[in-house]
């Protein structure tokens, strides 16, 4: 974020539309995939999803100008979407009961680019938008790969991917609880996106240099991995539900201690243990809950992208009217409403029962 601000010469409010563009890509990501059903594209998705990866790097590897940037964002985040729905949606339902332990270990793997790039820049030592070069060669690697993973998941059709069309209507109950596992979603990736986003900002503002401000996003990353690969451990021992509500309260004790005290950059490091089961094992949750509801997973990890799109650039608004240090109490804002969600989901369906 601050060197995106220093390219560009914009503000801490215009820099946090980063995330929307971002967001937003991600979210029609994720429901191409359930609506178009083209022939020629078929069971393509992983191809299609990093060609548009390659594409949105190169772009942003030599955008001129910030609106350039934005579409760059846009379309690398589409073909993120499309990764995230295909491979949580396999995982999840995939593997029986080991599908919370695999989709958290999937989500490690996410969690391993997540410290690769804040170590990459940090190595840099400046704002150097040509690291996205890299990723763009990567990708361009990734393809035939890609090629070949599609060719063996043939059978899975993106509309089984995303939920059974010959489910019933949803009741009026499915629909709150569905709404609520949407809301729930799209705060927990709101937090972890607020965090990862501002922890290099709230560094600097608390005397970081800039490769330690960015080495402090790697470091919560590394939480996050560590987090997740506990989780899967977890995983047979502790319910879904559980699972969520627990580590979310410990989300709110760490923002907690950010908001009240001068540990804040660690406190945002730290928070990553917590926030690392979330999105698994809320998708579990999801599946347990409402196992037969048309496009559940599609819309629920929709509503994800849809919260780091919005959140973000709202601690962004937060922070250019307040300051550095109104992050962390603007984001446990988020957590805090996060968990009144799940206690209500919770309870919602353990009184339909």
């Amino acid at each position: 974020m601050p060197g995106l601000q220093r390219a560009f010469d914009i503000d801490t409010s215009t820099v946090g539309f980063i995330f929307t563009a971002h967001g937003a890509g991600a979210l029609v990501g994720i429901f191409v995939p359930s609506v178009v059903t083209s022939p020629a594209l078929g069971a393509r998705w992983l191809s299609a999803g990093t060609a548009l990866l390659l594409l949105g790097a190169g772009v942003l590897c030599v955008a001129p100008t910030w609106p350039v940037t934005l579409a760059g964002a846009f379309v690398l985040a589409m073909g993120f979407g499309i990764h995230v729905i295909r491979l949580n949606s396999v995982f999840v339902a995939g593997f029986g009961s080991r599908g919370m332990a695999m989709t958290q270990l999937l989500n490690a793997a996410f969690s391993i680019g997540s410290i690769v790039g804040p170590v990459a820049i940090g190595v840099a030592g400046s704002p150097s938008m040509g690291l996205f070069g890299a990723i763009a060669g990567v990708a361009l690697v990734l393809l035939p790969m890609c090629a070949l993973a599609d060719r063996a998941s043939v059978a899975m059709t993106p509309s089984s991917l995303a939920g059974d069309k010959n489910s019933a209507t949803p009741s009026r109950k499915s629909g709150v609880l569905l709404a609520g596992f949407v809301l729930l979603m799209s705060m927990l990736v709101g937090v972890e996106n607020s965090i990862a986003g501002w922890t290099a900002t709230l560094g600097l503002a608390s005397g970081f240099s800039y490769s330690g401000a960015a080495n402090l996003t790697a470091a919560f990353f590394c939480c996050v991995f560590a987090g997740r690969l506990v989780a899967a451990g977890l995983a047979h021992r502790v319910r879904a539900s559980v699972l969520v509500i627990a580590a979310l309260a410990c989300v709110v004790a760490f923002l907690s201690i950010a908001a009240c005290t001068r540990a804040a950059p660690s406190a945002f490091v730290m928070t990553g243990l917590a926030l690392a089961p979330l999105f698994a094992a809320t998708l579990l949750w999801l599946t347990m809950v409402l196992p037969a509801t048309r496009h559940a997973n599609a819309l629920v990890i929709g509503g994800a992208l849809l919260g780091s799109a919005v959140f973000p650039p709202l601690v962004g608004r937060v922070i250019g009217h307040l300051g550095v240090a109104a992050a962390p109490p603007a984001i446990l804002c988020i957590a805090i409403a996060a968990l009144i969600t799940a206690v209500s989901i919770h309870r919602l369906h353990s009184g339909g029962r």
